[in-house]
C-alpha cells in the first residue's frame, strides 16, 4: 500500500481527481487481454511529457514499481502489475501533434488508437502499415512496445519498420529524443528500434514519429482451398520465390476452417485440410496480371478451388472467414489461449501438422492461424476454465508446441510479446550469457529495476 503522503504528492502532479485508489476501480487495470491478474495500488493518468517526467522521477526515488499502460490489449500480461505499484495509463494522450504530408510522416502522443490514426491520415492519401487484430482500440504506445505485426507483415514489415523517431521518459527520469524527433539526429547512433519490442521496460513513450505510407491504388483478394497442409506451404513458397510479394498471405488450418464454417456457413470443401486468403495490392495495371500468376501457382500446388472477389463486396465476403475465427473458435470451448510463434516459412507445413499431432497427444483442441508469408503461427488452445484437468492438458500441448517451434529453428514470440506468459520459455531458447547481456542493458537503463517490474527477462536467467 502507497503511504497516504506519496499518494498525495502523486495528486499534485497529476490532479487528485486523475488518481485512483478505489479497490473497485483498480480491479479494471488489475489484468490485460491474457489470463493474468495482479492489483496495482495506485492509478494515475497523466496528460503530458512533464507529468510523466515528474511521476517517473518520485517512482524511481521511493522504489515503486511503475508500469506504462496503453489500452490493455496485450495477450501475454504485459501490462499487468504483478509487483503492484503504479500504473501509468495513456490513454489521455493521443493527441495527433503534426501530420506532414510532404516528407510522409506523422507525430503522435501514445495513447491514439491505431486505429484513429488510420480514420485521420486516410483522407490524406495514406495509411499506417502496420495493423494488428486489436488496431480498432490498440494504442500505438503498445504497438511499439510490442513491436506489432499484422496481416500485412510480409509486404510491409512490422511496428519497428515504421518508427522514424521516439521521445522516451527513461526509468531515472530524464527525457531523451531518438530519431528524426533528436536535435542531433543523423549525428548519433539511432536507437529508436530498441524501444520497440522492449515492453515497456526501458523506458515510457511519450511522442512517436510515424511512417505514413501511401495508399495503393488497387487490391486483389483470392480465397482458395487445399486438401494438404503441405500443398499450401509450397504454394506460399513459391509465390514468393516467383518474386510476388503480397499484402496478405494468411493461412487456417481444417480446425478453425471448421469452427468458422459451423457459424457462418462459407461453404467450405469437406476435403479441406487449409485454406488460404491472399491479397495483393499496388498500381491498377499491375494486379490482374499478379492474379493470374499466382493463380497458376495454386493450381500446380492442387488446390481445391479459388474464388476471385471481382467488388468490394465480394472481398468483404472473401475476408469474413479469415476475419470471424476467434468468435467461431470462442463458440466451441469458454476459454481460449491464443499463443504466437515464429518458424522459418520452409519448416510452416510441419509446424502446422506436428501442432495437430500434439493435439491428438493430449485430446485439446486447437485451432490454427498463421501469417504465411513470415511463417508466424498462432496456434490457440480452447478449453474450460473451470476444468482442471483439461487446463493441465492444455499446459503440457502448449509448452509442446512452444518447444516445438523452437526445434524448428524459430522464435516464441512473433507480436504478442513475452510479458509474463512466456518468462519460463525465454530459459528455453536463450543461453545463460543471452539473457545476462539482455540483464545488463536493463540494468544499465533502469539500475533500480523499477520500469515493468518482472517482465521480458525472467528472474532467474541473467544472473
Amino acid at each position: 500500500m502507497l503511504r497516504k503522503e506519496l499518494l498525495e504528492r502523486i495528486g499534485d502532479i497529476v490532479g487528485k481527481e486523475n488518481v485512483i485508489t478505489d479497490t473497485i476501480a483498480l480491479e479494471v487495470y488489475a489484468y490485460d487481454a491474457s489470463p493474468y491478474y495482479n492489483m496495482p495500488e495506485a492509478v494515475v493518468f497523466p496528460e503530458s511529457t512533464e507529468q510523466i517526467i515528474e511521476l517517473v522521477k518520485l517512482a524511481n526515488r521511493e522504489d515503486i514499481p511503475i508500469l506504462p499502460r496503453g489500452s490493455g490489449t496485450c495477450l501475454s500480461g504485459g501490462v499487468v502489475p504483478i509487483y503492484g505499484g503504479i500504473v501509468l495509463v495513456l490513454s489521455r494522450m493521443k493527441k495527433i501533434l503534426e501530420i506532414n504530408t510532404e516528407h510522409e510522416f506523422a507525430i503522435v502522443e501514445p495513447g491514439l488508437p491505431n486505429g484513429e490514426l488510420q480514420e485521420v491520415i486516410e483522407p490524406y492519401g495514406y495509411m499506417f502499415a502496420p495493423d494488428p487484430a486489436s488496431f480498432r482500440v490498440s494504442s500505438l504506445g503498445g504497438n511499439v512496445a510490442e513491436n506489432a505485426g499484422g496481416i500485412k507483415g510480409v509486404r510491409y514489415g512490422v511496428t519497428k519498420n515504421h518508427i522514424l523517431g521516439l521521445e522516451v521518459v527513461m526509468p531515472t527520469g530524464e527525457l531523451i529524443t531518438t530519431g528524426i524527433l533528436s536535435p542531433n539526429y543523423g549525428m548519433e547512433p539511432d536507437i529508436t528500434g530498441m524501444f520497440c519490442g522492449s515492453e515497456g521496460t526501458f523506458g515510457i513513450i511519450t511522442r512517436i514519429c510515424v511512417k505514413m505510407t501511401p495508399l495503393p491504388q488497387s487490391t486483389g483478394t483470392l480465397l482458395t482451398f487445399f486438401t494438404s497442409l503441405q500443398d499450401v506451404g509450397k504454394a506460399v513458397s513459391e509465390i514468393i520465390a516467383e518474386g510476388i510479394i503480397p499484402t496478405t498471405l494468411e493461412i487456417m488450418d481444417r480446425a478453425s476452417a471448421q469452427a468458422v464454417n459451423d457459424y457462418i456457413n462459407f461453404g467450405l470443401n469437406p476435403n479441406t485440410e487449409a485454406l488460404l486468403l491472399i491479397e495483393v495490392d499496388g498500381l491498377d495495371v499491375e494486379i490482374p496480371g499478379t492474379l493470374i500468376r499466382i493463380e497458376k501457382i495454386l493450381h500446380k500446388n492442387h488446390c481445391i478451388s479459388v474464388s476471385k472477389a471481382q467488388s468490394p463486396e465480394e472481398r468483404t465476403l472473401l475476408w469474413k472467414a479469415r476475419q470471424s475465427n476467434f468468435g467461431a473458435m470462442g463458440r466451441i470451448r469458454p476459454s481460449q489461449l491464443a499463443q504466437d510463434v515464429v518458424v522459418p516459412r520452409d519448416k510452416l507445413p510441419e509446424m502446422l501438422s506436428s501442432v495437430q499431432l500434439i493435439a491428438k497427444k493430449y485430446n485439446v483442441v486447437i485451432g490454427q492461424v498463421a501469417h504465411a508469408g513470415d511463417g508466424n503461427v498462432h496456434p490457440t488452445f480452447l478449453y474450460s476454465p473451470w476444468d482442471q484437468e483439461e487446463i493441465e492438458r492444455m499446459e503440457k500441448a502448449c509448452d509442446e508446441v512452444l518447444q516445438l517451434a523452437i526445434d524448428l529453428g524459430g522464435t516464441i514470440s512473433g507480436e504478442h510479446g513475452i510479458g509474463i506468459e512466456k518468462l519460463k520459455y525465454m530459459l528455453w531458447e536463450f543461453s545463460p550469457y543471452d539473457l545476462k547481456f539482455m540483464k545488463s542493458i536493463k540494468d544499465c537503463l533502469d539500475p533500480k529495476g523499477i520500469l515493468n517490474k518482472g517482465k521480458v527477462i525472467p528472474e532467474e536467467g541473467g544472473q
